[in-house]
């Protein structure tokens, strides 16, 4: 199965959706001169501010796809964001532009001219071809989940919306409501102005890293605890670059765990929310013993201290060599110990000795040694596979 690049489509759709607005707004703003409709003007500068906003999708698609580097290690998808936004702003000066043109031809006075019959066909062509390329460009979004092209898109079915209104705006001024048509063009210039506002809210939610829904957050947070081993989500952020969403974790697990089993329950955590989500672009797991304090930094000697410390107090009863192994377990009550030795048994005396020579050290609060009766690979078994 082949992969499409997602820059390609992504272009690809754009160019289609270019030529298209190019054509159109050059036959709309001919059309519109010629049959004395201010409305149909006003929608041709509309569908080439769409092929304006086209180049610039376009550009903006050629960087916002680039693989991380050194100076983005998250990506390039503010890249997009910040695309959209200028695009709201380049929807709010074209609707400021015709609603002052629109405002200026019903306060003069003077007559207004009746469009004629014809506009009414190129309005009904602009309905049908910008509707199109709505879809076109929406399937294309929501398979590669660019905010981008979803903006692009609703451009496009404001287009649509707007033709409408200027339909309806030319056939009210053939039955002698002639100012219906300017009343349209303003129609479009509060539509244009509208989606340009939507546009510039989502983006700028974006880029002040505003968080995921709450019903998007419980969804993902049932994902990570169907982990069964994961035993509490203890905090979790999110933010989104380029229509992908980033999430920081943090989950409790068996303190007794080793560091081993706990990076790999972190990685299924990742794993199980990358799969079930596809907007979901990384997730960091940062993971804690369940018995961890989340306020206050644990002062108590870290493993490199308290190994020298125990192999001092141990000195005169057992030898470094005897020591298999010395595992630590943070818990809430204080450190808990387990030695791990070569030797066979301590006798009760031995045992009774090491454990005292130990208690003194205040930061140990529990002492377990074991004998290691056996250490070093499994044995064979004819029913599972073996590596090479």
């Amino acid at each position: 199965m082949t992969t499409t690049d997602p820059r390609k489509e992504a272009t690809r759709v754009t160019l289609v959706g270019m030529y298209l607005d190019i054509l159109l707004g050059i036959i709309k703003i001919a059309g519109g001169f010629f049959s004395n409709s201010f409305a149909l003007i006003s929608d041709g500068i509309h569908s080439l501010s769409d092929a304006v906003t086209d180049i610039f999708v376009l550009v903006v698609t050629y960087f916002s796809h680039d693989e991380p580097d050194e100076e983005h290690p998250y990506g390039h998808g503010r890249f997009e964001t910040l695309g959209t936004v200028l695009m709201g702003m380049v929807f709010f000066a074209v609707a400021g532009i015709l609603l002052y043109d629109s405002y200026g031809r019903l306060r003069s006075g003077e007559p207004l001219p009746v469009p004629a019959w014809s506009a009414l066909l190129l309005a009904s062509v602009s309905i049908l071809a910008k509707e199109w390329i709505y879809h076109y460009t929406m399937r294309t979004a929501e398979r590669l989940n660019s905010s981008l092209l979803r903006a692009n898109a609703w451009h496009s079915r404001s287009d649509a919306i707007s033709s409408i209104a200027v339909f309806v705006g030319i056939l009210g001024a053939q039955f002698g409501f002639a100012w219906l048509d300017t009343i349209a063009a303003a129609f479009v210039a509060l539509l244009i102005a509208r989606i340009g506002w939507q546009l510039c809210l989502d983006s700028l939610r974006e880029l002040v890293d505003t968080a995921i829904p709450k019903q998007r957050r419980q969804e993902i947070e049932a994902a990570i605890l169907s982990i069964k081993p994961v035993r509490r989500i203890t905090k979790l952020r999110s933010r989104q670059s380029g229509g992908k969403v980033i999430l920081e974790v943090e989950i409790q697990v068996d303190p007794r765990i080793t560091v081993s089993e706990g990076h790999q329950l972190g990685e299924a955590a990742r794993q199980a929310v990358i799969e079930q989500f596809r907007d979901i672009n990384d997730v960091l797991v940062h993971v804690d013993p369940e018995e961890h304090d989340l306020d206050e930094f644990d002062a108590r000697p870290l493993r490199n201290e308290l190994l020298q410390q125990i192999r001092e107090h141990c000195r005169g009863l057992i030898s470094d060599a005897e020591i298999a192994g010395i595992d630590l377990h943070y818990l809430h009550h204080g450190i808990e110990v387990e030695v791990h030795l070569h030797t066979p048994p301590l006798d009760p005396t031995q045992n009774h000795q090491l454990s005292r020579a130990l208690a003194a050290i205040p930061a140990i609060s529990t002492l377990k040694i074991y004998h290691n009766l056996y250490e070093g690979p499994v044995p064979p078994n004819p029913g599972h596979p073996q590596k090479s």
